[in-house]
């Protein structure tokens, strides 16, 4: 009898890694036929090993996914029909492919952040200030549109004021001058115009060469709207 002859490691290698990618494509098969508009994320150690060691690729696939859920097949979702809770795993999954992208961060901001449900937009600022605390240098505006969604999108005034105390307090170089007068507009919102006032004060007593001219004389506008809405005894309109 003819011996067998054993298969070389190289051809093994090309099954195995056939193998896996058929079943990488029956996974995102099932994805794209769920009836679930978000579908539940991957693990990191899932994510891991359907890249195969090219997470720029898998990056790529999941975030056309990530921008195009619940608007393919012909239908159109409403965001406030979203699954956030879901769609914040996704967000923090496609971060562990590729932690220095924004491609993410401007979907979750700029898209999903415009969701009219107010108990929705936590997920986004909470993704935000995470990726913006992995490389602070590069990803500080971040900071800013949390602090945008939380005082503008949710009302939540306390929650403005923390992220823009820790947007002012980084130690980043050349910060923008204005993104240490975030926590001042937070503050008066709080009724503390007081403490307001102080802030932008020293700011343009310290940092005015730093400002543009459209930026100081915003600044001073809004000493003198709190400075009387204080002599007034009247509440911030």
């Amino acid at each position: 009898m003819r011996a067998l002859v054993k298969p070389h490691p190289a051809t093994l290698a090309l099954i195995a890694a056939l193998l896996v990618q058929i079943a990488v494509w029956a996974w995102g098969r099932r994805l794209e036929q769920s009836l679930e508009i978000v579908p539940p994320p991957p693990s990191s150690l899932a994510v891991k090993a359907m890249a195969l060691g090219d997470d720029q690729y898998l990056f790529r696939l999941l975030g056309l996914q990530l921008q195009n859920f619940g608007d393919s097949g012909g239908q159109v979702t409403p965001l406030a029909q979203y699954d956030y809770k879901r769609l914040s795993g996704w967000f923090h999954a496609l971060d562990g492919l590729d932690p220095v992208s924004d491609y993410v961060a401007v979907i979750a901001a700029q898209y999903y952040g415009v969701t009219p449900k107010r108990s929705d937009i936590p997920y986004v600022v909470s993704y935000l200030r995470e990726h913006a605390s992995k490389d602070p240098a590069r990803n500080w505006r971040w900071l800013a549109h949390a602090v945008y969604l939380a005082r503008h999108r949710m009302k939540n005034n306390e929650l403005a004021l923390e992220v823009a105390r820790e947007l002012a307090a980084l130690k980043v170089p050349d910060l923008p001058p204005w993104t240490r007068a975030m926590p001042a507009y937070a503050l008066a919102d709080l009724g503390e115009r007081e403490a307001a006032v102080a802030l932008l004060s020293a700011i343009l007593a310290t940092d005015a060469q730093h400002l543009t001219e459209e930026e100081a004389i915003g600044m001073q506008k809004s000493i003198q709207k709190w400075q009387a809405s204080e002599g007034e005894g009247g509440r911030l309109r």
